[in-house]
């Protein structure tokens, strides 16, 4: 059991209502998300820090995410989905909130090369003025490709980029090109990686095998721990053993326990007053 006293930053959970989603949505959680309940989650491991991550559906409405954020405004980061036509007085309201980035959620999307538009580029350039990051989840497999067009479409922008739950390999494992590819982006950008979710990967009990690449191909500095809670449509009690088993993981592993469970995400997210 990790101390918890010390610092911990979930880097990847997310806040929401019971029912509420836009229309298009691929799922509609009948419960409530409720930052309570993922402060009695995160709390049996450390002094909790966390950063909100905009759910897909609920689409560009960051309702939900901002009041989370006004309520624990020290404690509190958030990653928000927009759209390129989003205003430079909203933008920088959320920036004031405590928002740090962009989330691109390409899973299950056909249109996702609509990222390398003009206007997507144009929103590249005006977050990276704000010092944000853009944030990317794929569909297994498909990171490579996928990381590689968001780079292209950053072009010299220094924006850096987030692979959300382990940079979703397929089937190869730490064979997946994903990782060739990350190698190469991480020349040009800061590239971090979310050690979180185990159950969305491929094959699920590979997890301890996929980090220890993340940590060779990223670097130590560049992971994060995400719970990923509430687990939308994976909810299960066996979800909180697995976030309980990462933290226990990494506290075996020389060097890297504080890395992961606060000095990383401080460093990417702003948090200035832990550690």
């Amino acid at each position: 059991m990790t101390d918890n006293t010390l610092p911990v930053v979930d880097c990847h959970f997310h806040v929401f209502d019971a029912g509420v989603a836009v229309a298009s949505a691929r799922y509609r959680p009948p419960y409530a998300a409720r930052l309570a309940d993922w402060l009695c989650l995160v709390a049996e491991t450390g002094d909790p820090y966390g950063v909100v991550v905009q759910t897909s559906f609920l689409g560009t409405d960051n309702t939900a995410l901002l009041a989370a954020l006004r309520a624990m405004p020290g404690r509190l980061r958030g990653v928000a989905v927009i759209d390129p036509s989003i205003g430079d007085a909203e933008l920088a309201a959320l920036d004031a909130a405590g928002v740090r980035g962009i989330r691109l959620n390409l899973y299950g999307d056909a249109h996702w090369r609509r990222v390398e538009t003009a206007p997507w580029r144009a929103l590249f350039a005006r977050i990276g003025a704000l010092g944000w990051h853009v944030e990317c989840h794929a569909n297994n497999g498909d990171g490579a490709m996928m990381l590689g067009a968001l780079d292209a479409a950053l072009g010299d922008e220094p924006v850096p980029v987030v692979l959300d739950h382990f940079g979703r390999p397929g089937e190869a494992g730490i064979g997946d090109a994903v990782f060739d590819t990350a190698r190469a982006v991480r020349l040009r950008r800061p590239l971090w990686v979310k050690i979180s979710a185990p159950y969305r990967l491929a094959n699920m009990q590979d997890w301890p095998t996929l980090a220890d690449k993340w940590r060779e191909v990223a670097g130590e500095d560049r992971l994060l721990w995400g719970s990923d809670w509430p687990w939308t449509n994976h909810e299960a009690p066996a979800r909180a053993d697995e976030c309980r088993a990462v933290l226990a993981w990494s506290a075996q592993q020389p060097g890297l326990s504080n890395a992961l469970r606060w000095k990383n995400a401080a460093a990417l997210y702003g948090f200035r007053d832990i550690g």
